[in-house]
Order: C-alpha cells, then sequence, then structure tokens
C-alpha cells in the first residue's frame, strides 16, 4: 500500500484550500479520479507547498504559482541501494488518452499520442493525460533533483517508469523526494503556463519567455551557409552567397558561417594541420580543434581580395558536384560497412569505388592536400593574411546592412573537441557512451561518430579560460556572435571520474562560463 500524502508544511506560508490530489491504496487520484492505478509502494507524493521553498522569481509570477500550488505536486521515490541510475514505476493506466513530448535523437524531440503507459515512448519529457470525468488535463513532467535527470520510458502491463540518472558512475543516490511534478488545471494551455512557472520558481535554473529580452536577431532576416556549403565553406563562396541574395532584394542582415571554418584534423593526422577536402557533415565528427584561429581556408584570406576587379571566380557548379560526391562517398562508405560486417565478397571493389570518388573530390578542390583558387585563398603565407578578421571587414564594407557575423562551434570545440598537446589547456580524451534510456532513441551518425572517437575534453576548471580563448579571438576578428552545437555530448559522457564531475555539474559550470563570455562588437 502505498503512503499516505505527507502533512503540509508552511514551506511557502500556505494552507491549501482544498485536496486535489491524493495517493492512496495504490491509487494517484486528481479530483476523486483514479489517475495512475498500481502505485508501489515505494512511491511518494508530496505538495507543492511541502517540497517548493521561496526562490528569486519575480513578484508576479510566485504570486501566481502560489495561487494555484494546491493544483500542483512532486512525486519521487526510494531505492534500497544507492545508483548512477534508477527506474521504478509510477503507477499505471490505459484508456486515457495522452499526448507527450520524446526525444527520438539525443537532441531533437517531436510529439506522441496514446492512451496507456505502454503507450509512451523512451525518454518522454513529458505527458499531459485527458481526464474528462471533471473536464480537466494533467501534466507529469519529468524533471532534475540534485545530480540526476529524469525521464519517462513505457512499462509492461501499462506502467508508466521514470528513469533517474546521472551521468556518471561516481554519483549515486538511492531516493528522490521530487524527481517529477503533476499538475491539474481544465484548459491545456493554462496548464502547462501553470505548471511550468512552478518549475521555475522550484528549480530556478530556468526563465519564462515573459522574463526574457527578445533578441534583436528574431526580427531581422539572416543566411547561414550549412545547406549551401556544408563543410565546404569558404570566404568566395560566402561571399557570392551574400552577393546573391542583395542583388535578389533579399540582403541579410547577418550571416552565419557554420560548420566547415575552423582549424580541426584528425588523432592520426599531424597536430599542426588542418584536415583536407573535408565535404559532408560526418566527415569531421571525430576531428578535433587543434588552434583557436580560423582554418586556412579563412586564415589565407587577404584584405580587399574580393572587393577588387581581380578576385576569385565562383562556380556553383563546383560546390554541387563536391555535395554530390560526397554523398556518393558517403553510401560507398556505408556499402563498406556492411561488406565487412557480412563477410562480403565484393569489399575489394567497393575500396576501389572509395578511391575513385575520393579522388575525384580531390581533384574538384584542385589536388589532394589543396584548396583551389575559389576558397578565397592567396598566394601569400597565412601568417601575411588578415584572415577572418580582413574577411568580415570586407563584407562589411561591401554590404552596407551586414549588421552581425556569427560562426559555429561545438560545445567542446569540435565536434571531437579539443585535441590533447595542441593548446594551453587541459584536455583530454574521455569515452562516451549512451545512457540505456538515450540507447532507446534513433541511431544516428553524429552520435555513433562521437561515441567512435570519444571527446577531447578540457578540464571543466577551465572552462573560462577555453571559452575565452575562443570567443575573445573571434570577437577581435569582427565575429559578433556565435551558434553552439552538439550539445548532447554532455549525456554522452561514460566516466568523469578524471575530473570527478557529473554531467549536469559540468554542464552548468560550462554553460554559466559562456553566459559571462559571449560575444559583444
Amino acid at each position: 500500500m502505498a503512503p499516505p500524502n505527507d502533512p503540509v508544511n508552511a514551506t511557502l506560508g500556505l494552507e491549501p484550500p482544498e485536496k486535489v490530489f491524493d495517493l492512496s491504496d495504490g491509487k494517484l487520484s486528481v479530483g476523486g479520479v483514479p489517475l495512475l492505478s498500481q502505485v508501489p509502494e515505494n512511491v511518494t507524493f508530496n505538495s507543492f507547498s511541502s517540497i517548493c521553498e521561496p526562490r528569486d522569481a519575480p513578484p508576479s509570477i510566485l504570486q501566481r504559482v502560489i495561487a494555484v500550488s494546491h493544483k500542483g505536486g512532486f512525486l519521487g521515490f526510494s531505492h534500497v541501494s544507492p545508483s548512477d541510475r534508477l527506474l521504478n514505476s509510477l503507477g499505471s493506466f490505459s484508456g486515457r488518452n495522452f499526448l507527450s513530448i520524446f526525444r527520438f535523437k539525443t537532441w531533437w524531440s517531436t510529439q506522441w499520442v496514446g492512451n496507456s503507459g505502454s503507450d509512451l515512448q523512451m525518454e518522454t519529457q513529458w505527458v499531459l493525460l485527458e481526464v474528462p470525468e471533471t473536464e480537466s488535463y494533467v501534466v507529469i513532467i519529468p524533471i532534475i533533483e540534485k545530480s540526476f535527470r529524469s525521464a519517462l520510458h513505457p512499462g509492461s502491463d501499462d506502467h508508466v517508469m521514470i528513469c533517474a540518472e546521472s551521468g556518471s558512475t561516481q554519483v549515486r543516490a538511492s531516493s528522490f523526494g521530487a524527481i517529477a511534478y503533476v499538475h491539474v488545471a481544465e484548459n491545456p494551455y493554462n496548464l502547462m503556463r501553470e505548471a511550468y512557472s512552478a518549475l521555475r520558481v522550484h528549480l530556478n535554473s530556468f526563465r519564462l519567455l515573459e522574463e526574457k529580452t527578445v533578441p534583436r536577431i528574431v526580427d531581422k532576416f539572416g543566411w547561414c551557409t550549412w545547406d549551401a556549403f556544408y563543410l565546404t565553406v569558404n570566404p568566395v563562396g560566402v561571399w557570392h552567397g551574400l552577393k546573391d541574395f542583395s542583388e535578389g532584394g533579399v540582403a541579410p542582415r547577418y550571416v552565419i558561417i557554420d560548420d566547415g571554418w575552423q582549424s580541426v584534423n584528425f588523432d592520426d593526422e599531424d597536430p599542426n594541420e588542418d584536415a583536407k577536402n573535408l565535404v559532408l557533415g560526418g566527415e569531421q565528427m571525430t576531428a578535433r580543434l587543434h588552434r583557436f584561429e580560423e582554418g586556412e581556408k579563412f586564415r589565407k584570406y587577404q584584405k580587399g581580395l574580393l572587393l577588387g576587379p581581380n578576385a576569385p571566380s565562383f562556380n556553383p557548379e563546383t560546390v554541387k558536384q563536391l555535395i554530390s560526391k560526397g554523398i556518393e562517398a558517403e553510401h560507398l562508405g556505408k556499402k563498406r560497412a556492411a561488406a565487412i560486417s557480412a563477410g562480403g565478397s565484393d569489399l575489394a571493389e567497393i575500396e576501389l569505388m572509395i578511391v575513385k570518388v575520393r579522388k575525384e573530390i580531390d581533384d574538384l578542390f584542385g589536388g589532394k592536400g589543396k584548396e583551389s583558387n575559389e576558397s578565397g585563398g592567396c598566394c601569400c603565407k597565412a601568417s601575411e593574411c588578415g584572415g577572418m578578421k580582413d574577411f568580415t571587414r570586407d563584407l562589411r564594407t561591401e554590404f552596407k546592412g551586414l549588421d552581425d557575423v556569427y560562426v559555429w562551434h561545438a560545445l567542446c570545440g569540435g565536434w571531437g573537441g579539443v585535441r590533447p598537446g595542441t593548446t594551453h589547456l587541459d584536455s583530454k580524451i574521455i569515452p562516451c557512451k549512451l545512457s540505456p534510456g538515450l540507447d532507446g532513441t534513433m541511431q544516428d551518425l553524429a552520435v555513433d561518430k562521437l561515441v567512435e572517437g570519444s571527446i577531447g575534453l578540457v578540464h571543466p576548471h577551465q572552462a573560462n579560460d577555453f571559452y575565452d580563448s575562443m570567443h575573445s579571438y573571434l570577437a577581435q576578428a569582427g565575429v559578433t556572435g556565435v551558434k553552439i552545437d552538439v550539445i548532447h555530448v554532455s549525456l554522452l559522457f561514460l566516466f568523469l571520474v578524471y575530473f570527478n564531475f557529473d554531467s549536469f555539474s559540468l554542464l552548468r559550470r560550462v554553460v554559466f562560463s559562456m553566459t559571462l563570455l559571449s560575444i559583444t562588437r
């Protein structure tokens, strides 16, 4: 039999006007209607006011949350032995329509519907249940408690499972008092607003939209280079892309130079040389950042190169051919992997085809280990050129309405982090592994490659230095902002024993450092 509701204390100085949720006799009920049945004895329910302490929230939000605090509460559970990953049933339901959001990849979410606990998907972020008996709706939101994140999973026999994990074998726990939040309202839109307002007060780790200043970028038209160039992005291509937009009457107010501009290489390559002739996303995912400055394509840009009458030519067909050949090489790589797995007799033939396609790609680039004239390079040494600084200056000279130039970078620098021994920072290769929950999401190359190559992780105590080294250089080079990608690496660290950090402590430190060091003009 599940324990009764805990007595309400005066944490928020409240006396609840009514008892909305009740956990007793193995049932979680709302307004007298059973919501979850077969609730295990180790599951607890605590009212919002008994758990939440007043936080640094605007008075208007705090008052709003207090006014409806009786409509919400927290679910918890306890185990005998501590662990870094705990799985527990919250009870079962069937015949009740729900709408949910789940992570179908480690960084992408989408909706899902069903009518039983077993219909849920792995890594469900919230589930909204219809309660027609009282013409209302209830939302269950798995949240963070201490250093543990949580998600809902499908269980057998219509059970709803909750999984709590720290991401580190060194961070363990056995009990939680507030690992999921439940809230009820008559209107589903009001329900989500009330529930997330309550969590904003409780967690104090995020702000609501009403508290935020809308960034000026949302009212501007801009262009990101990714779909046009992928990893072949170069100064001449960026220039002509902006030129085409301007001549078409829709001049971008900002440009994002996406992945492909950095100085990255692979572990088996010269640590001082950039990887050459990369085309599609996937090829660079085991490469690591080896310097904070721009890669050779941009580093060799010479001031005024594209402003004069003798500017390098640009042939968009070359880019199309490169991308087409890159796709062909990618498909052959998959065929090779399948042939190896199946012990196919055509492996040698596939290898020859890969060599042929790679040569064709190199030729389109101007030769193996070379950059074509269309990359915007010059005949001088990179050390004699102004690189990104001259390029951004020339962009603003030519395109008067261009307010901002952003560049892409991964959370850990490059896709594979920072290569040890190439910078002044303490970087170490840290193995990655998906948690069982995330391993149940859709397979994706970006995850497979990170697991394959691991991450060159800078010591979290050097997070300030790390981002300052990147961002201060970019700021003086005329870059006014960054697009941060590959955030999902924070959940891929198997062991952080070397750093003695759990993944959420690591992410908090990184995000805090990035907040302090955002680029300004």
